[in-house]
């Protein structure tokens, strides 16, 4: 599921272990809300982004946005993807045990890759699309400071428009069914009897 987030929102990987489900989340998960990111190497969370273009709302395609909604299920808090104890995943520890091995297994080991192929894929899947470049820049956090874009702020000022635009770009991909009625870990505490 975390690999799949990160493909349908391009955002930095940094980004996408730091969402929290009451504070990034639209309700119906058609929105998420870029505020903070993972500190490099420290289980915690920086207020401030890489840049501050980094601070952003990126809209979600209409059956990713069900499919994340289902997968947070019953949850209202906590981060959207966290360990059995609450906190937040480690990039480390997802790449080291999971990422690298099917990179390499693909031919695709090479260094600086890992969390990027799915930054790249998303960022390809737009550009392939009808979205104005604004609004790609905007969703994926790049800084563009030319005149163009000071014009066009109300394009991402505008939800309906970004919405309309971000169902027409598509995700890229086919998605299999099963993805639907994918369910978040539930942690469920174990009491002995006495």
């Amino acid at each position: 599921m975390f690999y799949f987030f990160c493909l349908v929102t391009g955002m930095r990987v940094s980004e996408a272990v730091a969402v929290e489900i009451d504070k990034h989340v639209e309700s119906d998960c058609s929105i998420i809300y870029v505020r903070q990111q993972r500190e490099k190497r420290q289980d915690c969370v920086k207020s401030h982004l890489k840049t501050e273009s980094g601070c952003r709302d990126v809209d979600i395609h209409p059956d990713a946005a069900a499919i994340v909604r289902n997968f947070i299920s019953n949850r209202n808090s906590g981060f959207l993807f966290q360990s059995a104890n609450g906190t937040m995943f480690d990039p480390r520890n997802i790449a080291r045990d999971s990422l690298e091995p099917i990179l390499e297994e693909m031919g695709r080991g090479e260094a600086g890759t890992l969390f990027n192929v799915f930054r790249r894929f998303r960022e390809v899947v737009l550009q392939r699309s009808d979205a104005r470049q604004i609004l790609i820049d905007y969703w994926m956090g790049h800084s563009n400071a030319s005149m163009g874009d000071r014009y066009g702020r109300q394009l991402v000022e505008d939800i309906e428009y970004r919405q309309e635009q971000v169902k027409k770009a598509g995700l890229g991909f086919e998605l299999p069914p099963r993805l639907f009625g994918l369910r978040g870990l539930q942690i469920v505490e174990n009491t002995a009897a006495a």
